[in-house]
């Protein structure tokens, strides 16, 4: 949601390969420090000590987060300047990190966003819709296809968890927390303790958490690192004891190499298995990682345009909820004919390589260069099922490709410049994102200067080229007389987009 992936939040959790065991009860992504009130004043006179003697640091609770803001726009081909895409999504974050003494810790992360720009009340399909009415072409995303975000303001939990250790030996962490596999910076196949899948250009990761319980068990002396995780969450991010899911996963450092392998599993679902590695030789640093998934776990559509469509229903006599009602029926009927769904037995592979390569240039300054490719096993060669994925069908499609997904190949390229020269408070990152299979690209120039102490711009702009209907130059398709323009959706291939942000540190 929010663009380039140069920066992320520093309070998300994530999981480093191999690092040295004892840092468990001290987060280095944990926001520094700042002045607060005596333990007496948080907590009152009488709730000192709690539990223990053990004597409490002098500020056990760290309050802080981050308020951004946005405006964005997006040229769309053969479309006037007024019925571009306009956007001006707002969140603010707001952290609680307590640390009472050196083996306990809580954290939550709580958010909430909003755009006023988004339309007050969600989309709907309606009969003059189906009829072939004319419509405006609106600002929407294709997200809120049948309802979706609204301009109301959403309060999401992002983290909420506790801590602690067993014995000084085995570290503990339970409740909704980040915890990402695999070492690449675009794509991130590994990356199964997410619901989601992280968008490779979002200026940092806007995804919330996910609700388990972590055990991690170093072995200090090796600087390996073995860790086992509940899962209490469905796919979907919903809370679910149904169908528990749990993981596993080893991090060794071996000389110079950092390994990690791992298996997630979940109640009628195939296991996965994944693995990843960083290294380096010289001035380079190489790191790749692999996932295995199972097709009988993923739902893939193909486009059959000779398909016999269903017959039209007869709406204009009935009430507006009962034709409002037939009519998506109706379109999810023709979906289903033209975009039909399979599944493919076996385990396939998404696998990433990538380098980066850093380099002085003028007393302090620093460029790094860095290139990746990513292999998509169940990424599609024919450019026209995308459409498929994204119109709704009878049936929830289960665990279906996503954008920066669609396509088998991918490569990308990112050149940073911080600090340069005399220029101390500007950053500067290029990168393009090539999907090779359909022959569509992404360039995108990202710049932040700090304005004040704490308070940061950010802007970018990024160009899309290549072939037309490809998946960085998609349009979803109009169903056979069927417009989506009518439904407000933006139908013509995106060009250009720019973006003005602030930053606000707390």
């Amino acid at each position: 949601m929010f663009g380039a992936p140069s920066a992320e939040p520093a309070p998300a959790t994530a999981e480093a390969p191999a690092q040295p065991a004892a840092a468990e009860s001290v987060n280095a992504n944990s926001p520094p420090p700042v002045a607060s009130d005596s333990r007496d004043a948080v907590l009152g006179a009488s709730a000192s000590p709690m539990f223990t003697e053990e004597p409490a640091p002098a500020d056990p609770l760290t309050i802080g987060g981050q308020l951004y803001m946005r405006l964005q726009s997006t040229a769309y081909d053969h479309t006037e300047p007024k019925r571009w895409g306009m956007s001006s999504p707002a969140l603010i974050d707001v952290f609680f990190d307590a640390r009472p003494n050196d083996r306990v810790r809580g954290f939550a992360l709580g958010r909430m966003s909003y755009d006023p720009l988004l339309p007050s009340t969600q989309n709907s399909i309606n009969a003059a819709t189906l009829s072939g009415a004319s419509g405006t072409a609106g600002t929407a995303s294709i997200s809120p296809l049948f309802g979706g975000a609204t301009s109301a303001p959403r309060v999401l939990l992002d983290q909420m968890w506790l801590r602690f250790d067993l014995a000084h030996t085995l570290f503990v962490t339970a409740g909704r927390q980040h915890v990402r596999w695999g070492t690449a910076r675009f794509w991130t196949p590994a990356d199964f303790l997410h619901t989601r899948r992280r968008n490779p250009l979002d200026v940092f990761d806007a995804r919330t958490g996910t609700t388990m319980v972590k055990l991690h068990l170093p072995i200090e002396d090796r600087n390996w690192n073995f860790y086992g995780y509940g899962v209490l969450e469905n796919d979907a991010g919903r809370p679910d004891l149904s169908a528990p899911a749990g993981a596993l996963r080893a991090e060794f450092v071996l000389g110079p190499m950092e390994l990690g392998l791992g298996a997630y599993g979940r109640a009628r679902s195939r296991a996965k298995f994944a693995a990843d590695v960083s290294f380096g030789l010289g001035d380079v640093d190489f790191y790749g990682e692999l996932a295995l998934l199972d097709g009988r776990d993923i739902d893939r559509v193909r486009y059959a345009p000779d398909a016999t469509l269903p017959q039209r229903p007869m709406l204009e006599s009935l009430p507006p909820q009962a034709a409002q009602a037939l009519a998506l029926a109706y379109v999810q009927q023709e979906v289903d004919a033209l975009y039909p769904v399979s599944r493919e037995r076996g385990y396939r592979p998404q696998a990433v390589g990538g380098l980066s390569y850093s380099r002085k240039y003028h007393d302090n300054d620093t460029f790094t260069i860095g290139l990746e490719y990513f292999y998509n096993g169940f990424g599609y060669s024919d450019k026209a099922a995308y459409s498929g994925l994204l119109w709704p069908h009878s049936g929830t499609l289960k665990n279906p490709a996503s954008f920066f997904y669609f396509g088998k190949h991918y490569a990308a390229l990112f050149v940073t410049f911080p600090a340069p020269f005399k220029l101390d408070l500007h950053t500067f990152t290029f990168s393009t994102l090539g999907n090779l299979s359909d022959l569509t690209f992404i360039s995108r120039l990202d710049y932040s200067y700090t304005l004040l102490t704490h308070l940061r711009l950010e802007a970018y702009g990024s160009l899309a080229y290549g072939a037309r209907g490809g998946e960085f130059r998609f349009a979803i398709a109009d169903l056979p007389g069927y417009s989506a323009t009518a439904l407000g959706i933006a139908n013509q291939p995106p060009i250009l987009t720019l973006g003005l942000g602030l930053r606000l540190a707390i």
